[in-house]
């Protein structure tokens, strides 16, 4: 027997109701799912996308600090290799120009695998060892993690002084002091070799280093010398940046080509053309050289001489940052130096408009008399001597003596010159060190 479904009030339900409630209820069941399963869809979908683009943020975050390290690493290559540079004196011969190093391995420094860096070094003329004093420019390659990266920058070479600088009197031999003759330095002296005598001779300075023998009386510091040999061809450097004048064109001076009775200077140059930086050379083809009773703001390159005299009245002084008024292969003498440049017994204008006396007192008169003066910087590779004065006065030189002998038959006062330390003139600048050109650092295509 069947039974009768009843309402809550026991009545017996209509025919087919309770099957209708029933597919009601199964509808809104199946529509639940559908929404809790499209429901589950969309915050799988979010989730998956929120962990892709995690994801991406993540690896792009990662690139670009590779990328950043890459740089810092190329950046700390090319401050590895300028003081590499900078401490080895034979690089120019060692390296080519252009070539790239083989990777260096930075890895455990740089906390990554994949950390290396590799250089380049280049000249303009494509020759790294054909000039001491070239500028260069140095690439250095970095890879760090996925990512690589390349900076250039400039060397310049020039600025720093030579250790001769800092000396008033540097001898690649020897020190001579003879006829009881005294030098007197305001800067250190280095000798390579010996302090030698052939009668009492002094020697006044603050120090003096040399690293043999010492036959006369020092006051002053003693101590071991270590003089430098030159390393480059000083007159070669001043004749480079120089203009000739022809030996010929120089007049006759006691039967010797001279300078004499004359002004020379970047406005005055009675033997042809002017130099706008007051540098001059002679090539004497193996003649002598007489400088004599004559005004110089100039320095003066002399080559194959075989000797240069220094005679007379003389008011010389280095040009600019010149720094040197002599530079020659020869041998040098200080012979008969007057005290006064005397234009009434000489017949000659010494001030002329064109080169005034201290930059100021010009004219056309010949009245005047300009007190003899050296200053700037005298070398030679060869002997320098210094003969008695006219009025038996010291030789004072405000400046540097640099040569091979240096010989005393005459009292010799070296003035300080610390000028040349700041503003370091060409010919005497030290081409060792090395430093980075300002507005030259850059990011270049990798190697």
């Amino acid at each position: 027997m069947n039974a009768v479904a009843n309402d809550r009030c026991g009545r017996p339900f209509p025919r087919g109701v309770r099957h209708t409630r029933r597919r009601r209820r199964d509808a809104r069941g199946g529509y639940l799912y559908v929404a809790v399963l499209f429901t589950a869809l969309i915050v799988a979908g979010a989730v998956a996308t929120a962990l892709s683009l995690d994801t991406a943020r993540i690896k792009s975050h990662s690139a670009a600090m590779d990328r950043e390290s890459a740089i810092r690493l190329a950046e700390s290559e090319l401050h590895r290799v300028s003081i590499q540079l900078s401490t080895d004196p034979y690089w120019r011969e060692d390296l080519t120009n252009a070539a790239v190093s083989a990777w260096i391995n930075y890895g455990a420094m740089a906390g990554a695998a994949n950390a290396a860096a590799r250089f380049s070094v280049r000249d303009d003329d494509g020759d790294l060892s054909d000039e001491l004093f070239d500028d260069l420019q140095v690439i250095a390659h970095a890879r760090f993690g996925s990512a690589q990266a390349a900076v250039s920058v400039e060397l310049e070479t020039g600025f720093a002084p030579l250790d001769w600088l800092r000396y008033g009197v540097t001898t690649f031999d020897d020190l001579e002091c003879h006829d009881g003759a005294t030098l007197v330095s305001e800067r250190p002296v280095q000798v390579f070799d010996d302090c030698r005598t052939n009668s009492i001779g002094y020697l006044t300075t603050a120090t003096l280093e040399c690293s043999g023998t010492i036959g006369f009386p020092v006051r002053g510091d003693i101590a071991v010398s270590s003089v430098a040999a030159p390393v480059f061809d000083v007159v070669a450097r001043y004749q480079q940046n120089g203009t000739e004048i022809p030996y010929d064109a120089l007049s006759t001076y006691d039967g010797v080509r001279a300078i004499a009775l004359s002004v020379l200077s970047a406005n005055s140059n009675p033997y042809g053309e002017t130099d706008p930086n007051g540098i001059y050379w002679i090539d004497a083809e193996g003649q002598d050289v007489r400088i004599v009773n004559a005004r110089l703001v100039a320095t003066l390159a002399i080559r194959n001489a075989d000797r240069v005299y220094l005679n007379g009245a003389l008011a010389w002084e280095a040009p600019g940052d010149s720094g040197a008024i002599l530079v020659t292969d020869a041998e040098i003498r200080f012979d008969a130096i007057e005290p006064t440049l005397d234009e009434t017994t000489l017949g000659a204008n010494f001030n002329p408009p064109a080169t005034p006396y201290r930059g100021f007192d010009a004219n056309l008169t010949f009245s005047d008399r300009i007190p003899t003066e050296f200053r700037g910087i005298v070398y030679t590779t060869d002997n320098l001597l210094v003969r008695p004065t006219v009025d038996g006065a010291p030789l004072t030189l405000t400046g540097l003596i640099l040569c091979r002998d240096l010989k005393l038959y005459h009292n010799l006062f070296v003035r300080s010159y610390d000028e040349v330390l700041t503003h370091v003139p060409f010919g005497f600048a030290d081409p060792q060190p090395l430093r980075f050109k300002s507005g030259t650092f850059r990011r270049v295509d990798t190697l």
